[in-house]
């Protein structure tokens, strides 16, 4: 079992490695350009070409998103109530509590843990936050909803496609299929380096408002997890799958909106490092109880 832990937790761990000593180094890196080329075109084929390939029902696609949603609306209602009572203002410190990471760690996680199958269920979950994350999140950050800002996401088109695919249960050229492949094959790693090498510039202003919102994110995300998992009676790869993106930290990308948005970025970068610590440390435990139960 140790074995098994360390081959999932390790290229995990070691790749965003890689990102972070590269950024103490002082060598440079572009997130900006590669947050773009992740978000534009490299994830979306990355959806396309695992949604489409996998041998994976539209009604379980359907399951897994509703799942999704049940779980954003419990995130959204203990953050809300527990960052009032706390006195933390709600446009900083709610964003992280309700948009995990499911894209730079949860995806890779699924895969080693899962295989293809795995990372086709995470896939699923990571569609519907980052569809939420891209509309919500500026909204609470700016106070106005941009439905244009929702329209220029590619992982919604990306999305809808596949659906039609699965739908349709048409065969996708293999041109196409080789290249949305290959594309794709790319984000898992950039991503984790990525998140290496933004977590090397960011540091911890507010220990305690950190502190609150990490615990939020990490244990009400394990608690809403296996709640639902327990009230739908959803066993096997899906439940692994929907505990570990449930228990994912805070989004890199929390900071990212919180910075343009001048919404205390100091102190969402604070969250975005103290939960991704904690969760480094909790993985095993974790992973311990979705492989052996």
């Amino acid at each position: 079992m140790i074995l098994e832990l360390l081959s999932i937790i390790a290229p995990v761990f070691l790749i965003a490695a890689v990102g972070f000593a590269w950024a103490r180094m002082g060598y440079d890196y572009d997130t900006a350009i590669i947050t773009r080329l992740l978000t534009n075109i490299t994830t979306p084929c990355l959806v396309f070409s695992r949604l489409t390939t996998l041998d994976f029902p539209l009604s379980q696609f359907g399951e897994i998103a509703l799942i999704t949603l049940a779980a954003t609306l419990i995130w959204v209602c203990v953050g809300y109530v527990t960052l009032r009572a706390t006195g933390i203002p709600r446009d900083s410190g709610l964003p992280p509590v309700i948009f995990p990471n499911c894209g730079n760690m949860g995806l890779a996680i699924c895969l080693f843990a899962f295989g293809d199958v795995g990372l086709g269920m995470g896939l699923c979950f990571f569609v519907v936050t980052a569809t939420l994350q891209f509309t919500v999140s500026p909204w609470l950050a700016s106070g106005h909803f941009s439905l244009v800002t929702m329209l220029r996401s590619p992982i919604i088109y990306a999305t809808l496609l596949s659906v039609v695919v699965m739908a349709i249960n048409v065969e996708v050229p293999a041109w196409l299929t080789n290249t949305t492949m290959l594309l794709g094959n790319i984000s898992i790693p950039m991503m984790l380096i990525t998140l290496g090498v933004s977590l090397a510039g960011y540091g911890i202003v507010n220990l305690r408002n950190s502190l609150i919102v990490s615990l939020l994110r990490l244990g009400v995300g394990f608690a809403s997890g296996l709640f639902l998992v327990w009230l739908l009676d959803i066993d096997g790869v899906m439940r692994g799958v929907i505990l570990i993106m449930c228990s994912m930290p805070a989004a890199v990308f929390n900071y990212l909106f919180a910075q343009r948005y001048g919404k205390n970025p100091e102190e969402v970068a604070g969250t975005v490092i103290l939960s991704t610590a904690m969760a480094f440390v909790l993985l095993p435990f974790l992973l311990l109880f979705v492989l052996e139960s």
